[in-house]
């Protein structure tokens, strides 16, 4: 464990992980706080709109289609496709 891990709450501890997993090694320290924000952020976006969902259909609570339906509305809403090549090529 690097010097003052011992304090860094579990989820910061994860994001580093997942840096050094990825090869990055030099980052400003804040950098691990912004992905927490930007992590609970898509959390909260994504529950609540698996709330309305739920409520929707008529449930008593949430399921995990509703939290799958609501993160791929996010992935169509977020990410396009290019236009086909077709269209490129004309």
């Amino acid at each position: 464990m690097a010097e003052g891990d011992e304090e860094m709450p579990r989820d910061a501890k994860i994001v580093k992980s997942l840096l050094k997993s990825m090869g990055v090694e030099d980052y400003e320290p804040r950098v691990i706080h912004q992905f927490l924000e930007l992590w609970y952020r898509y959390v909260v976006d994504v529950l609540t709109d698996a709330q309305v969902y739920s409520e929707h259909a008529g449930k008593a609570a949430i399921d995990t289609d509703d939290v799958k339906l609501a993160i791929q509305s996010k992935v169509n809403f977020s990410f396009s496709q290019p236009p086909p090549r077709e269209v490129l090529d004309q």
